[in-house]
């Protein structure tokens, strides 16, 4: 009885360490999520196209039309661009703001697995899941890199958290309305992302889940009227504004860029039956480690319940369903790792000690044969870079390997002299997860030799000290998606072809020739241009006699110009 204040004193300290470590470990987490935003030129050609676009709505005042290089871009809907587009407007124009849509939008997808897991598993499976999401490989490179991809995969992320404790959580059956609008207003934000996809997938997902539990009463359930509303509000106005402004908008968006690119190879994105399943193992590294190999890992995830069916349902629908697809790019499969996530955050959570233990063991013995083969690979045979900077990527990615490695060594060795000590669970994890992220970072920042290979930013760099308010810049033979970010001005585009200019090339026809003769012809009778194209295309030129002085070369781009003409002042 005299010690019994001791006891609570003694909780309430605990507590207290606990609190603060938690922040210690969220503000950590945060500061390593937005680092190295701005330590990388854009790559080409995703990110200096979306990063344009959104420029362009800044500067020409017009945030309904989506414009690359000043003609139409019907792509993608409009969500990404007007995020990005307030972030320029706030903070300026900057590699940092072209890329924090996509960091923001990954941590609302962190937070909200994170939530959803904590209401269906506990609250050490819902830490486990936010932090496991954060620090996959494919999660975390895809919130560093200026893509859609990133935007609709946390709004259906959201939705899907927004569902599952809708539908399964007991203790939310009193705002089960409110959580199915939160879910639609998701699943809006998702079409307004990327398109169809936000809406067609979570409606598969719901069909096949339904068949299986012949459980058709689940639609009686999801305030369907009410999210065919919020659907309508959300999307509509968008798209009704632009079919109405823009003839062909429907037939392009809708049709070709959804049912062609699923249905055939219009886009050369063809990949073979396999190339999903394996980009799910490598990108969800190193949580695949607890993917079910042996009898203890499937008792850890098996679909014993109805939230983890769902989940199995969510992974072998999205798998199937992009596997299919004839248009296949890795990150294509993220809308699949939220559900993945939380089925491995609950294995984490009731897996025997020693069977975590030995996972963590193959994750650090992975993580040193990662090290030593990214260090030992051959130089320079498998990049169109110098020996020097291909050795520098490689040390990057060889380093993050030795971290994960390191972190997972310590981890393993909490688990096993502190075996029945539920803490040293959520620190192995907690550990591993946060080296992870660091560990991602390292080789995004080592590989900006590479990315500045394929980057408008060096070109950008010979241009700028010669541009005046009235300098014409062209590209013949080649594009440079992000040359007009760079420039903060329209660029245009001679004897090339870029599928995402062509389709509408009309809505700008001055930016735009197609023949090299013609830009010839325009050159000698101009008087202020400068222009960028490959080193055989210039030797051409120069064959034929055409004025130019060179103001530089990166790689095998050429810049070149022509010195503005100065006329003699008159005879007195």
């Amino acid at each position: 009885m005299n010690d019994s204040p001791l006891r609570a004193d003694s909780s309430g300290r605990a507590t207290l360490r606990q609190g603060w470590a938690g922040l210690l470990l969220a503000a950590t987490w945060v500061i390593s999520w937005f680092y190295g935003l701005n330590l990388r030129p854009l790559g080409e050609p995703d990110e200096g196209r979306y990063a344009e676009v959104a420029r362009e709505m800044v500067a020409s005042g017009d945030w309904l039309t989506p414009r690359l290089d000043g003609f139409n871009f019907f792509d993608k809907p409009a969500l990404h661009y007007w995020g990005t587009a307030v972030a320029y407007s706030v903070f300026g124009i900057t590699e940092w703001t072209a890329r924090v849509w996509c960091a923001l939008t990954g941590l609302l997808a962190m937070i909200a697995v994170g939530w959803a897991g904590k209401r269906l598993f506990g609250r050490q499976a819902g830490g486990f899941a936010a932090v496991m999401l954060g620090s996959t490989l494919l999660f975390a490179a895809a919130a560093h890199i200026n893509t859609l991809d990133m935007g609709v995969t946390a709004f259906i992320a959201m939705g899907m958290s927004c569902f599952l404790v809708a539908q399964f959580d007991s203790s939310a059956a009193p705002i089960r309305g409110r959580l199915n609008v939160l879910m639609w207003i998701a699943l809006g934000l998702a079409v307004m992302s990327k398109g169809l996809i936000g809406v067609v997938l979570p409606g598969m997902v719901l069909v096949v889940f339904m068949l299986w539990q012949r459980d058709w009463g689940l639609l009686g359930r999801l305030s369907l009227w009410q999210g065919i509303l919020v659907l309508a509000l959300l999307c509509s106005p968008w798209f009704v504004v632009m079919s109405y402004t823009h003839p062909g908008f429907f037939d392009y968006f809708f049709i070709r860029e959804h049912f062609t690119r699923f249905l055939s190879s219009v886009d050369n994105r063809q990949k073979p039956i396999w190339f999903f399943p394996v980009i799910v193992i490598v990108g969800i590294f190193p949580w695949s480690m607890l993917l079910p190999f042996n009898r203890s890992g499937w008792h850890a995830i098996r679909a014993d319940d109805p939230v983890q069916k769902f989940l199995w349902v969510w992974v072998a629908v999205v798998l199937l369903f992009f596997s299919l697809s004839h248009s296949k790019l890795p990150f294509y499969i993220l809308p699949l790792f939220p559900a993945l996530v939380l089925l491995l955050a609950r294995a984490a959570t009731i897996l025997p000690v020693a069977a975590l233990r030995r996972r963590l063991g193959t994750i650090a013995l992975l993580g040193v044969s990662g090290a030593i083969a990214a260090w030992v690979w051959p130089v320079g045979r498998h990049a169109d870079v110098s020996a020097a900077a291909f050795h520098h990527n490689m040390t990057g990615l060889s380093m993050a390997c030795l971290l994960i490695a390191l972190a997972a060594f310590t981890g393993w060795q909490l688990l096993l002299r502190r075996a029945g000590n539920s803490s040293s669970r959520k620190a192995a994890i907690h550990l591993l997860a946060l080296a992870t992220l660091l560990g991602w970072q390292v080789p995004l920042l080592a590989w900006q030799p590479l990315t500045a290979v394929e980057s408008a930013a060096p070109v950008a760099r010979l241009i700028a000290p010669r541009i005046g308010p009235h300098t014409e810049v062209f590209t013949v033979n080649m594009s440079l998606r992000g040359l007009p970010f760079y420039l903060q001005r329209l660029v245009t585009v001679v004897a090339d072809q870029p599928d995402d200019i062509m389709p509408w090339v009309s809505s700008r026809p001055a930016g735009y020739i197609g023949q090299v003769e013609q830009f010839e012809q325009r050159w000698r009778t101009g008087h202020d241009e400068i222009a960028v194209m490959p080193s055989d295309t210039l030797a051409r030129l120069q064959a034929a006699g055409v004025p130019f002085s060179e103001l530089g070369r990166d790689g095998d781009y050429v810049v070149i110009a022509r010195e503005a003409r100065v006329q003699s002042p008159p005879s007195p």
